[in-house]
């Protein structure tokens, strides 16, 4: 998976579970972080 293909996947994800507040704290997440963000909400929409 290339970086932007994730990344856009992530900017989604957040739109969709943005009553979570994550969006909030980005600009100070790193990118091993921002990973593992991805990989949360992924699970979260997977159910």
């Amino acid at each position: 998976m290339t970086t932007n293909s994730w990344i856009d996947q992530l900017h989604f994800l957040l739109e969709r579970f943005s009553y979570l507040g994550i969006g909030e704290d980005l600009a100070s997440m790193d990118l091993i972080e921002l990973w593992g963000v991805y990989h949360y909400l992924r699970r979260l929409a997977e159910g």
